[in-house]
């Protein structure tokens, strides 16, 4: 029905967050639990942890947008990957989100004068330029603008929306044919293209380049948008992060749907593969009537599943683990509220 948010990870979460204040994320949803149980360490790919633990985590939002452009932004402790996000925005997988602007020069100076990490100069002709900037931990986004810049405003930043989050993949048809059996069955093909070497710099690559791709919707609810690029030249063939779910970058997207085990066994009868089997979440207690899974596409990238469940009786902590320990952050926020964010 809708996206939710995508998630980001970080290895500093106070540093991260700052900076997406500064970016105009001022508002969010907290209160989350750290630990979980044993089927939420699963569903996250987390096969061998008899529990995971997060340092801090909070699903921040831009109030100024036009559609959804939640973040879920989380620092993990147990287990922890330092390595690197995609250093490039060509890398198979989730490798960037775009963010829309009134006033991409601005924008532009003010971030500069934070210290934020550009790829470039901004490119393109005036109404149509864009820029990538990286986030504290190298996460990469697409500054843009879609019109001349409007009157002058005395605002720091100037985003307005989130207008797609970019996926890289390796076979544009077999990946239209995977996102179809979601309900991404508005399709508007992007016009198969090329950059000079000029061009190749604002994309931080060495030379020119040339890709295909498309931009996909579904058909109902809030219409968000996915746009799929494969990549022609220069192609990377590296794979997209691997499992656990806790890899620093855009690590997941969240697809809200109406009952996540209908959703799944619809998916399954269509052979689309998945991470786990559901995960009550996210009280941590597992007795909760939302849940959670996570679908795999072509390319590794993980999208998850989040919606109703009929109520279940939790399933047992393993035998081999220490007693299950559910650790709450610091937060006037309650599960309660939280909860009713999740629920369609």
């Amino acid at each position: 029905m809708a996206r939710f948010h995508f998630a980001t990870h970080t290895a500093d979460f106070d540093k991260a967050r700052a900076f997406y204040r500064m970016l105009g994320y001022t508002e969010g949803i907290g209160g989350f639990p750290l630990t979980n149980t044993h089927q939420m360490a699963r569903a996250l790919g987390m096969f061998d942890e008899c529990q995971y633990e997060l340092a801090q985590g909070e699903v921040i939002s831009l109030p100024t947008s036009a559609n959804v452009a939640n973040i879920d932004l989380l620092q993990f402790k147990i287990p922890f990957n330092p390595d690197p996000p995609y250093e490039l925005p060509n890398h198979l997988g989730m490798a960037y989100a775009a963010l829309l602007t009134t006033h991409l020069d601005q924008d532009f100076a003010y971030l500069t004068q934070q210290g934020v990490r550009f790829l470039s100069q901004p490119y393109g002709e005036v109404g149509q330029r864009y820029v990538f900037f990286r986030d504290p931990d190298g996460v990469l986004y697409k500054l843009m603008e879609n019109g001349p810049p409007g009157p002058e405003t005395p605002a720091n930043m100037h985003l307005t929306a989130m207008p797609f989050i970019g996926i890289n993949v390796s076979d544009l048809d077999a990946s239209l044919e995977f996102y179809a059996r979601f309900g991404y069955t508005q399709v508007t093909p992007l016009e198969q293209r090329g950059g000079d070497a000029a061009e190749g710099r604002a994309w931080g690559l060495d030379g020119d380049f040339q890709f295909k791709g498309a931009d996909i919707s579904i058909d109902r609810g809030d219409r968000h948008v996915l746009r799929l690029i494969q990549w022609l030249k220069p192609f990377n063939p590296e794979p997209a992060y691997p499992p656990p779910i806790n890899h620093i970058g855009i690590n997941r997207i969240a697809l809200m749907v109406p009952d996540v085990d209908r959703a799944v066994a619809i998916l399954k009868s269509q052979s689309v593969p998945f991470l786990s089997e559901p995960a009550p979440c996210c009280t941590g207690t597992g007795e909760d009537e939302s849940a959670i899974v996570h679908a795999i596409d072509p390319d590794g990238v993980f999208l998850e599943l989040v919606g109703g469940i009929t109520k279940r009786q939790p399933l047992p902590h393993p035998q081999h683990c220490p007693p299950l320990e559910i650790k709450m952050p610091t937060s006037s926020i309650t599960k309660e509220s939280n909860m009713s964010a999740l629920r369609p």
